[in-house]
Protein backbone atom coordinates (compact mmCIF):
# COMPACT_ATOMS: atom_id res chain seq x y z
CA UNK A 1 0.00 0.00 0.00
CA UNK A 2 1.63 3.48 -1.12
CA UNK A 3 1.04 6.89 1.30
CA UNK A 4 -1.28 8.28 -1.40
CA UNK A 5 -3.52 5.04 -1.20
CA UNK A 6 -3.32 5.39 2.37
CA UNK A 7 -4.34 9.01 2.75
CA UNK A 8 -6.78 8.99 -0.42
CA UNK A 9 -9.16 6.53 1.69
CA UNK A 10 -9.56 8.40 4.62
CA UNK A 11 -8.86 11.97 3.68
CA UNK A 12 -11.74 12.81 0.41
CA UNK A 13 -13.38 15.61 0.82
CA UNK A 14 -11.82 16.89 4.50
CA UNK A 15 -10.98 20.72 4.34
CA UNK A 16 -7.81 21.81 3.28
CA UNK A 17 -7.16 25.32 2.24
CA UNK A 18 -4.55 28.32 2.56
CA UNK A 19 -5.92 31.01 4.76
CA UNK A 20 -5.85 34.15 3.31
CA UNK A 21 -3.75 36.92 3.82
CA UNK A 22 -5.92 39.34 5.65
CA UNK A 23 -6.91 36.54 8.01
CA UNK A 24 -3.45 35.66 9.26
CA UNK A 25 -1.77 37.69 12.07
CA UNK A 26 1.87 38.95 12.43
CA UNK A 27 2.41 37.24 9.21
CA UNK A 28 3.55 40.18 7.29
CA UNK A 29 5.00 38.20 4.40
CA UNK A 30 2.76 35.79 4.15
CA UNK A 31 2.06 36.19 0.82
CA UNK A 32 5.63 36.43 -0.75
CA UNK A 33 5.92 34.04 -3.73
CA UNK A 34 8.69 31.82 -3.78
CA UNK A 35 10.08 32.42 -7.55
CA UNK A 36 12.75 29.79 -9.17
CA UNK A 37 16.28 29.90 -8.70
CA UNK A 38 15.28 33.23 -5.88
CA UNK A 39 14.27 31.48 -2.86
CA UNK A 40 14.62 28.66 -0.73
CA UNK A 41 11.35 26.79 0.59
CA UNK A 42 10.92 25.54 4.55
CA UNK A 43 7.73 23.38 5.13
CA UNK A 44 7.06 23.63 8.99
CA UNK A 45 3.87 21.89 11.40
CA UNK A 46 3.22 25.24 12.75
CA UNK A 47 0.27 23.45 14.94
CA UNK A 48 -1.67 20.15 15.41
CA UNK A 49 -5.01 19.57 17.65
CA UNK A 50 -7.05 15.97 18.33
CA UNK A 51 -10.65 17.07 19.21
CA UNK A 52 -10.66 14.29 21.47
CA UNK A 53 -7.88 13.11 23.79
CA UNK A 54 -9.39 9.92 26.13
CA UNK A 55 -11.66 7.52 25.32
CA UNK A 56 -12.80 5.96 28.89
CA UNK A 57 -9.37 5.42 30.39
CA UNK A 58 -7.25 5.41 27.34
CA UNK A 59 -5.80 8.65 25.71
CA UNK A 60 -4.89 9.49 22.80
CA UNK A 61 -1.70 11.64 21.75
CA UNK A 62 -1.52 13.80 18.49
CA UNK A 63 1.34 12.49 16.17
CA UNK A 64 2.16 13.92 12.43
CA UNK A 65 3.79 12.50 9.87
CA UNK A 66 5.24 14.55 6.71
CA UNK A 67 6.87 13.42 3.28
CA UNK A 68 7.65 15.51 0.45
CA UNK A 69 9.27 15.06 -2.72
CA UNK A 70 10.48 17.43 -4.93
CA UNK A 71 13.06 16.60 -8.19
CA UNK A 72 13.62 13.16 -6.74
CA UNK A 73 14.71 14.06 -3.36
CA UNK A 74 11.83 13.06 -0.57
CA UNK A 75 12.50 14.11 3.66
CA UNK A 76 10.44 12.54 6.04
CA UNK A 77 9.53 13.97 9.49
CA UNK A 78 7.70 12.81 12.79
CA UNK A 79 6.24 15.34 15.21
CA UNK A 80 4.76 14.56 18.20
CA UNK A 81 5.24 14.88 22.29
CA UNK A 82 7.03 11.23 22.16
CA UNK A 83 10.01 12.29 20.62
CA UNK A 84 11.05 14.25 23.88
CA UNK A 85 12.79 11.03 25.69
CA UNK A 86 14.60 13.09 27.66
CA UNK A 87 11.36 14.03 29.92
CA UNK A 88 10.69 10.66 30.30
CA UNK A 89 6.98 8.92 30.40
CA UNK A 90 3.96 10.16 31.88
CA UNK A 91 2.00 13.31 31.11
CA UNK A 92 2.73 13.37 27.58
CA UNK A 93 -0.63 15.11 26.80
CA UNK A 94 0.39 18.00 28.55
CA UNK A 95 2.70 18.77 26.06
CA UNK A 96 2.60 21.24 23.22
CA UNK A 97 4.40 20.38 19.86
CA UNK A 98 4.54 23.67 17.71
CA UNK A 99 6.80 24.82 14.53
CA UNK A 100 8.28 21.63 13.57
CA UNK A 101 10.68 21.54 10.63
CA UNK A 102 8.94 18.42 7.49
CA UNK A 103 10.70 20.01 4.98
CA UNK A 104 13.97 22.41 3.51
CA UNK A 105 14.97 24.51 3.77
CA UNK A 106 15.06 23.45 0.23
CA UNK A 107 16.09 25.74 -3.17
CA UNK A 108 13.18 26.04 -5.43
CA UNK A 109 13.88 25.93 -8.76
CA UNK A 110 10.06 25.49 -10.22
CA UNK A 111 8.43 22.14 -10.94
CA UNK A 112 6.19 19.96 -8.39
CA UNK A 113 6.31 19.88 -5.18
CA UNK A 114 4.28 17.06 -3.58
CA UNK A 115 3.13 17.02 0.13
CA UNK A 116 1.89 14.58 2.05
CA UNK A 117 1.07 14.89 5.50
CA UNK A 118 -1.19 12.94 8.11
CA UNK A 119 -2.04 13.87 11.94
CA UNK A 120 -2.47 10.10 13.51
CA UNK A 121 -4.22 9.62 16.81
CA UNK A 122 -1.81 7.42 18.46
CA UNK A 123 -3.58 5.46 21.77
CA UNK A 124 -1.51 5.21 24.99
CA UNK A 125 -2.23 4.30 28.57
CA UNK A 126 -0.90 6.39 31.51
CA UNK A 127 2.29 4.26 31.27
CA UNK A 128 3.47 6.51 28.69
CA UNK A 129 6.97 5.33 28.50
CA UNK A 130 6.28 2.73 25.32
CA UNK A 131 5.18 5.23 23.66
CA UNK A 132 8.32 7.20 24.39
CA UNK A 133 10.46 4.56 23.28
CA UNK A 134 7.96 3.84 20.05
CA UNK A 135 8.33 7.36 18.63
CA UNK A 136 12.23 7.21 19.65
CA UNK A 137 12.50 4.41 17.45
CA UNK A 138 10.86 6.05 14.67
CA UNK A 139 13.24 9.00 15.17
CA UNK A 140 16.17 6.98 14.35
CA UNK A 141 14.60 4.58 11.75
CA UNK A 142 13.93 8.21 9.79
CA UNK A 143 17.88 9.24 10.05
CA UNK A 144 18.15 6.56 8.23
CA UNK A 145 18.81 6.65 4.27
CA UNK A 146 16.90 4.97 1.47
CA UNK A 147 13.79 3.35 3.57
CA UNK A 148 10.93 3.29 1.74
CA UNK A 149 7.74 4.89 2.17
CA UNK A 150 5.64 1.84 3.43
CA UNK A 151 8.16 1.24 5.47
CA UNK A 152 8.36 4.47 7.83
CA UNK A 153 4.49 4.29 7.69
CA UNK A 154 4.73 0.35 9.50
CA UNK A 155 6.62 2.06 11.95
CA UNK A 156 4.40 4.56 12.96
CA UNK A 157 1.75 2.48 13.21
CA UNK A 158 2.23 -1.23 13.58
CA UNK A 159 4.96 -0.48 16.14
CA UNK A 160 3.34 1.53 17.90
CA UNK A 161 0.49 -0.71 17.92
CA UNK A 162 2.42 -3.88 18.75
CA UNK A 163 4.73 -2.46 21.67
CA UNK A 164 1.55 -1.24 23.31
CA UNK A 165 -0.72 -3.97 22.79
CA UNK A 166 -3.42 -1.45 21.03
CA UNK A 167 -4.85 -1.71 17.94
CA UNK A 168 -5.91 2.11 18.10
CA UNK A 169 -3.39 3.90 15.79
CA UNK A 170 -5.94 5.89 13.41
CA UNK A 171 -5.24 8.25 10.88
CA UNK A 172 -7.29 11.24 11.59
CA UNK A 173 -6.69 13.43 8.14
CA UNK A 174 -4.53 12.94 5.45
CA UNK A 175 -3.64 15.92 3.11
CA UNK A 176 -2.20 15.08 -0.52
CA UNK A 177 -1.31 17.92 -2.40
CA UNK A 178 0.96 19.08 -5.07
CA UNK A 179 2.11 22.25 -6.13
CA UNK A 180 3.17 23.13 -9.96
CA UNK A 181 2.76 26.15 -11.64
CA UNK A 182 -1.40 26.00 -11.97
CA UNK A 183 -1.03 26.10 -7.90
CA UNK A 184 1.85 28.04 -7.26
CA UNK A 185 4.40 27.47 -4.56
CA UNK A 186 4.11 30.84 -2.38
CA UNK A 187 4.42 31.43 1.34
CA UNK A 188 1.66 31.04 4.26
CA UNK A 189 -0.34 29.27 6.30
CA UNK A 190 -2.51 25.98 5.24
CA UNK A 191 -4.41 24.81 7.39
CA UNK A 192 -6.07 20.80 7.24
CA UNK A 193 -9.33 20.40 9.33
CA UNK A 194 -11.06 16.60 10.06
CA UNK A 195 -14.58 17.97 8.84
CA UNK A 196 -16.00 17.96 5.42
CA UNK A 197 -15.12 20.70 3.64
CA UNK A 198 -18.37 22.26 3.23
CA UNK A 199 -19.44 22.32 6.85
CA UNK A 200 -15.93 25.19 7.31
CA UNK A 201 -16.45 28.46 6.92
CA UNK A 202 -13.18 29.62 6.47
CA UNK A 203 -14.14 33.95 6.66
CA UNK A 204 -14.18 32.52 10.53
CA UNK A 205 -11.06 31.31 10.27
CA UNK A 206 -8.04 33.34 11.68
CA UNK A 207 -4.60 32.27 12.39
CA UNK A 208 -2.26 34.27 14.63
CA UNK A 209 0.61 33.19 15.78
CA UNK A 210 0.71 30.34 14.58
CA UNK A 211 -2.67 29.04 16.23
CA UNK A 212 -6.47 28.59 14.72
CA UNK A 213 -8.63 30.90 15.91
CA UNK A 214 -12.41 31.22 15.01
CA UNK A 215 -14.33 34.14 15.20
CA UNK A 216 -16.16 37.46 13.55
CA UNK A 217 -12.19 39.12 13.70
CA UNK A 218 -8.73 38.00 15.30
CA UNK A 219 -9.11 39.78 18.17
CA UNK A 220 -12.28 38.01 19.32
CA UNK A 221 -11.69 35.10 18.26
CA UNK A 222 -11.57 32.09 20.23
CA UNK A 223 -9.15 28.52 19.62
CA UNK A 224 -10.58 26.54 17.34
CA UNK A 225 -11.84 23.10 19.08
CA UNK A 226 -14.41 21.59 17.25
CA UNK A 227 -12.40 19.27 15.13
CA UNK A 228 -8.87 17.69 14.06
CA UNK A 229 -6.86 19.90 12.65
CA UNK A 230 -3.39 20.56 11.49
CA UNK A 231 -1.69 23.84 10.01
CA UNK A 232 1.40 23.60 7.46
CA UNK A 233 3.51 26.85 6.98
CA UNK A 234 5.04 27.24 4.06
CA UNK A 235 8.21 29.60 4.73
CA UNK A 236 10.15 31.90 1.87
CA UNK A 237 13.72 32.04 2.33
CA UNK A 238 16.07 34.68 0.75
CA UNK A 239 19.40 32.69 2.22
CA UNK A 240 19.73 29.80 4.56
CA UNK A 241 22.49 30.62 7.10
CA UNK A 242 23.88 27.07 7.22
CA UNK A 243 26.02 27.25 4.23
CA UNK A 244 29.43 26.82 5.31
CA UNK A 245 28.54 23.57 6.31
CA UNK A 246 27.11 22.50 2.98
CA UNK A 247 28.97 19.58 1.02
CA UNK A 248 31.13 20.42 -0.98
CA UNK A 249 31.74 24.37 0.76
CA UNK A 250 33.04 23.23 3.96
CA UNK A 251 35.96 21.80 2.62
CA UNK A 252 37.17 25.34 1.33
CA UNK A 253 37.40 26.82 4.67
CA UNK A 254 40.09 25.08 5.78
CA UNK A 255 41.88 25.83 2.94
CA UNK A 256 41.21 29.72 2.91
CA UNK A 257 42.00 29.64 6.36
CA UNK A 258 45.21 28.08 5.86
CA UNK A 259 46.38 30.49 2.73
CA UNK A 260 45.29 33.29 5.63
CA UNK A 261 46.87 32.38 8.85
CA UNK A 262 50.22 31.54 6.58
CA UNK A 263 53.31 33.33 7.43
CA UNK A 264 53.91 34.99 3.87
CA UNK A 265 53.33 38.36 2.42
CA UNK A 266 49.69 39.10 1.42
CA UNK A 267 50.78 39.52 -1.88
CA UNK A 268 51.81 35.54 -1.91
CA UNK A 269 48.47 34.93 -0.06
CA UNK A 270 46.52 36.98 -2.82
CA UNK A 271 48.52 34.74 -5.67
CA UNK A 272 47.29 31.88 -3.80
CA UNK A 273 43.76 32.92 -3.07
CA UNK A 274 43.48 33.33 -6.97
CA UNK A 275 44.13 29.43 -7.55
CA UNK A 276 41.88 28.38 -5.45
CA UNK A 277 38.78 31.10 -6.08
CA UNK A 278 37.92 29.63 -9.31
CA UNK A 279 37.45 25.87 -7.49
CA UNK A 280 35.46 27.81 -4.89
CA UNK A 281 32.88 29.33 -7.33
CA UNK A 282 32.58 26.57 -9.31
CA UNK A 283 31.58 24.89 -5.70
CA UNK A 284 29.01 27.22 -5.51
CA UNK A 285 27.31 27.13 -8.89
CA UNK A 286 26.81 23.40 -9.07
CA UNK A 287 25.75 23.10 -5.28
CA UNK A 288 21.77 21.45 -4.97
CA UNK A 289 21.52 23.34 -1.76
CA UNK A 290 21.94 26.63 -2.80
CA UNK A 291 19.62 28.90 -5.11
CA UNK A 292 21.45 30.94 -7.72
CA UNK A 293 20.73 34.02 -6.17
CA UNK A 294 22.13 33.16 -2.85
CA UNK A 295 25.39 31.34 -4.35
CA UNK A 296 25.98 34.84 -6.00
CA UNK A 297 25.86 36.61 -3.14
CA UNK A 298 28.01 34.00 -0.89
CA UNK A 299 30.71 34.14 -3.80
CA UNK A 300 30.68 38.14 -3.02
CA UNK A 301 30.70 38.35 0.55
CA UNK A 302 33.60 36.55 1.10
CA UNK A 303 35.68 37.69 -1.96
CA UNK A 304 34.98 41.52 -0.33
CA UNK A 305 35.85 39.98 3.18
CA UNK A 306 38.85 38.71 1.79
CA UNK A 307 39.96 41.39 0.16
CA UNK A 308 39.27 43.27 3.26
CA UNK A 309 41.68 41.05 5.45
CA UNK A 310 44.46 41.34 2.36
CA UNK A 311 43.95 45.41 2.19
CA UNK A 312 44.24 44.82 6.32
CA UNK A 313 47.43 42.53 6.22
CA UNK A 314 49.45 44.63 3.64
CA UNK A 315 48.36 48.35 4.12
CA UNK A 316 46.59 48.09 7.46
CA UNK A 317 48.43 48.93 11.34
CA UNK A 318 49.99 45.58 11.62
CA UNK A 319 49.10 45.73 15.68
CA UNK A 320 45.38 46.70 14.96
CA UNK A 321 42.99 44.15 15.31
CA UNK A 322 39.04 44.61 14.00
CA UNK A 323 35.94 42.51 14.61
CA UNK A 324 35.67 40.40 11.68
CA UNK A 325 31.40 38.51 11.16
CA UNK A 326 29.06 39.65 12.77
CA UNK A 327 29.07 36.69 15.42
CA UNK A 328 32.12 37.84 16.77
CA UNK A 329 32.31 41.17 18.35
CA UNK A 330 35.46 40.51 19.74
CA UNK A 331 38.68 42.15 17.94
CA UNK A 332 41.05 39.45 16.05
CA UNK A 333 43.50 39.87 13.54
CA UNK A 334 42.74 39.23 9.79
CA UNK A 335 44.84 36.29 9.20
CA UNK A 336 42.00 33.90 11.48
CA UNK A 337 39.87 33.54 8.94
CA UNK A 338 36.42 31.27 9.12
CA UNK A 339 33.73 31.32 6.39
CA UNK A 340 30.63 31.35 9.20
CA UNK A 341 32.52 34.76 10.23
CA UNK A 342 31.93 35.92 6.77
CA UNK A 343 28.81 39.07 7.01
CA UNK A 344 27.21 40.94 4.38
CA UNK A 345 28.46 42.69 2.32
CA UNK A 346 26.13 43.06 -1.02
CA UNK A 347 22.50 43.01 -1.68
CA UNK A 348 20.74 39.80 -2.40
CA UNK A 349 21.46 39.30 -6.47
CA UNK A 350 23.87 42.10 -6.72
CA UNK A 351 26.90 40.51 -9.00
CA UNK A 352 30.23 40.41 -7.67
CA UNK A 353 33.55 40.33 -9.13
CA UNK A 354 34.85 37.24 -11.14
CA UNK A 355 38.10 37.08 -10.28
CA UNK A 356 38.75 39.34 -7.30
CA UNK A 357 42.37 38.25 -6.21
CA UNK A 358 44.56 39.38 -9.09
CA UNK A 359 48.57 39.78 -8.10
Amino acid sequence: MTVLELFRSKGAQLFWQRIPDDHTVDSAASSAPIEPGQAYFVLRLAEMYLGTSRTLWRKAYPLVHGFTSYHGHEEHNVAGPGQLQEIGGGNLDRLVVLNSRLAGPTPFTGGDLTVLVGLWSVAGDDAAKALVTTAGAISGLLGATGIPVTQVLDVVKSAVENILSLDQTVLRLGVNDTFFPGNPLRAGFYVGIGAAAATVDVTRLWVRGGHLLIGADPVVGKPYNDHDYLIMQIERRDIREDWPALPGIREFNEQFAQIMGAAEPATDKRRRLGTLWPGFVQALDSSAHLTAAHAQKIRADVAADLTARLDAIEHGNPFETKAWGTDHPEARPPELFDLADVPDYVALGQPGPHQPFLP
